[in-house]
């Protein structure tokens, strides 16, 4: 996993952290907006998909929900799947 990758996930997770349950069409505003990443649905539908592998968020295809565990990487409290 590259820099890329492990800053435009770890900003999804971010996002859903303060969000209860967000769509595509909203993260991908959010993403843009808040964090000045510009990237296109696709990109965010695999991003939440390999985030769901990792036990990070929960996503049924529409919508995306972080988990306990997810909230744990961004409080700092667990590492980031893939970071040194």
């Amino acid at each position: 996993m590259n820099d890329h990758e492990i800053r435009r996930r770890g900003s999804l997770l971010s996002t859903l952290f303060f969000e209860p349950l967000a769509t595509v069409p909203r993260l991908r505003s959010e993403m843009e907006t808040v964090h000045g990443i510009a990237c296109s649905a696709d990109l965010i539908r695999a991003d939440l998909t390999w985030l769901q592998e990792m036990g990070l968020v929960r996503w049924n295809g529409e919508a995306a929900q972080i988990t306990e565990r997810g909230r744990d990487v961004v409080a700092g409290r667990a590492k980031f799947p893939g970071a040194v």
